[in-house]
C-alpha cells in the first residue's frame, strides 16, 4: 500500500514529504470500519487509484498551501475522515476540529484520531444548524475545509461565524462547481488531481480581513 500511495502522489506532482505510514494506517482502519458502517461509497476493498487520489492525495496536496504549521482548522461534514484526517496527518502541529452529525461516523473519527495518535484533534457531534451553540468555535478557525457541501446563504453565514479575521475557506471541488456567492472571493485555485478534475479553491470573505 505504501508504494501505491507514493506512486499516486508522484503522479499528482507532489514533491514534498508525506507521512505514508500514517496514511496507510488511516486507510486500513477505514476499510475495516466501512464493512460495518457506510463511511464512503468509494471503492476501497480493494482500494482503487481513484479512491486513493480522492481520500489521500487531494488533502495531502492541499496541505501544501497552508501558510503556517499551527493553524486551527474546522472541517465541516467530516464523514469518513477525508480530507480532515490526511490533512491533519500532514500538518501535525495544527488544531483540527471535525464536525459530523451522525454518531457512528463520529465514533470512527474518534477511533481514527486515537489510533493514529493525532494530538489536538476533536470531534463535534452536531448538526450544522446547531453549531452556534458551541460558543468556543466562534472565530476559532484559521481555515474551514469543505467538500461535497453546497455553499448556500446559511453555510456562508455559519462559516463567517467560525472563521477568525483573515481566515480562509479551503473548498475541495471540481471544475464543474457553481459560482461563489457574492460575499466570497476566490483567492487562489490549484489543481489537486488532474485525472479527477479536482481542485482546491482558497476563498476569503470579501469584507473580512
Amino acid at each position: 500500500m505504501t508504494h501505491i500511495i507514493h506512486r499516486r502522489l508522484l503522479a499528482a506532482g507532489y514533491t514534498g514529504e508525506a507521512n505514508l505510514d500514517a496514511l496507510v494506517a488511516y486507510v486500513d482502519l477505514l476499510v475495516k470500519w466501512n464493512k460495518k458502517i457506510n463511511l464512503t461509497s468509494l471503492d476501497i476493498d480493494p482500494i482503487t487509484d481513484a479512491a486513493i487520489d480522492r481520500l489521500l492525495v487531494e488533502p495531502v496536496m492541499a496541505a501544501q498551501f497552508v501558510s503556517r504549521p499551527d493553524v486551527s482548522v474546522i472541517d465541516l461534514g467530516s464523514g469518513g475522515g477525508s480530507p480532515a484526517i490526511p490533512f491533519k496527518i500532514q500538518l501535525p502541529g495544527s488544531k483540527m476540529r471535525m464536525v459530523e452529525s451522525r454518531s457512528r461516523k463520529c465514533a470512527f473519527l474518534r477511533e481514527a484520531s486515537r489510533h493514529l495518535g493525532l494530538s489536538d484533534t476533536a470531534v463535534e457531534e452536531i448538526r450544522f444548524e446547531q453549531l452556534r451553540d458551541r460558543v468556543h468555535l466562534n472565530s476559532l478557525a484559521d481555515i474551514v475545509t469543505i467538500r461535497a457541501v453546497r455553499i448556500d446563504d446559511g453555510l456562508v453565514e455559519l462559516v463567517r461565524w467560525l472563521l477568525a479575521p483573515g481566515g480562509l475557506i479551503f473548498r475541495f471541488s471540481s471544475t464543474s462547481e457553481d459560482e461563489l456567492p457574492a460575499k466570497l472571493r476566490l483567492v487562489n485555485s490549484q489543481t489537486l488531481v488532474a485525472s479527477l478534475e479536482s481542485q482546491l479553491q482558497i476563498i476569503q470573505f470579501s469584507d473580512k480581513t
